[in-house]
C-alpha cells in the first residue's frame, strides 16, 4: 500500500541495518564523517559535516571502512548474496541521507572528494548509489507491500577552490548535469532540502 512520507520513514527505519546508519536524524539534522589523508599526513584527519533537516531523516554511510581479511583490505559487500568483486554494484558513493520534507519523501546521494573532480570515479559512484536506492524501495515493497515514490539528487561536496573547468554555468558537472558541485565550507550547518540541483528524479 502507499504510505505517506513520514509513515514510510518508520517503516523504512524499521526494516533497515543499523549498521550501516551513520546519523539517525535526531535534533533534525545528520552529521556525516570520513577519514582521508593529505600527503603531509601521518595519520587520517576526519571531515565532519553537518546538515540540517526539515523533519525526521538518517544518514547512511554505504562507502564503509575497509576491513583486514587475511591480509587483504576488503570492504563489506552491500548485498552479501551477490560476488561483490569489480561488479556494478560494488560501486558506492559515500552517503544516502532520507528524510521527510512535508508531504515528499527524499534520497540525497553524496559523495566526498578533496581536491579532484576527476568524473571517472564521481559520476558511477552517485549512479552506483541511486541504484542502491532504487534496490531498497524496491525490495521493501515487494517484500511488504510498502510503497513511496522518492525524490533523488545527487551532489559531490569537495574543497576544490577552482572547481569551473568541471561545472556548466548551474554549477553541474560538466560530465553529468545531474550531479550538483557544492564546496564543503557551502554546505556545513545549511539545510539540506534548501541545496540547489537542477536534476530531481522520481524514483
Amino acid at each position: 500500500m502507499t504510505l505517506t512520507a513520514a509513515t514510510y520513514f518508520e517503516h523504512l527505519k524499521a526494516y533497515v541495518n543499523s549498521d550501516y546508519v551513520m546519523h539517525d536524524g535526531s535534533d533534525n539534522k545528520v552529521i556525516l564523517s570520513e577519514k582521508y589523508f593529505r600527503p603531509e599526513d601521518t595519520k587520517p584527519q576526519t571531515r565532519k559535516i553537518e546538515l540540517l533537516l526539515p523533519g525526521s531523516g538518517m544518514a547512511f554511510k554505504l562507502d564503509h571502512d575497509e576491513f583486514e581479511t587475511s591480509n587483504r583490505k576488503l570492504k563489506p559487500a552491500l548485498f552479501h548474496f551477490l560476488d561483490d568483486n569489480a561488479k556494478p554494484w560494488s560501486k558506492r558513493c559515500d552517503f544516502v541521507v532520507f528524510y521527510v520534507n512535508g508531504r515528499a519523501f527524499h534520497a540525497d546521494c553524496i559523495e566526498f572528494k578533496s581536491k579532484s573532480l576527476n568524473a571517472d570515479k564521481i559520476v558511477p559512484q552517485l549512479k552506483a548509489g541511486a541504484c542502491w536506492v532504487g534496490t531498497l524501495k524496491r525490495t521493501i515493497e515487494h517484500y511488504t507491500g510498502d510503497k513511496r515514490r522518492f525524490k533523488l539528487r545527487k551532489f559531490v561536496f569537495g574543497e576544490n577552490e577552482n572547481p569551473n573547468a568541471y561545472l556548466d554555468a548551474n554549477r553541474q558537472l560538466n560530465a553529468d548535469p545531474s550531479v550538483r558541485y557544492y564546496h564543503f565550507d557551502e554546505v556545513n550547518g545549511q539545510p539540506l532540502a534548501s541545496l540547489q540541483n537542477s536534476s530531481v528524479v522520481e524514483v
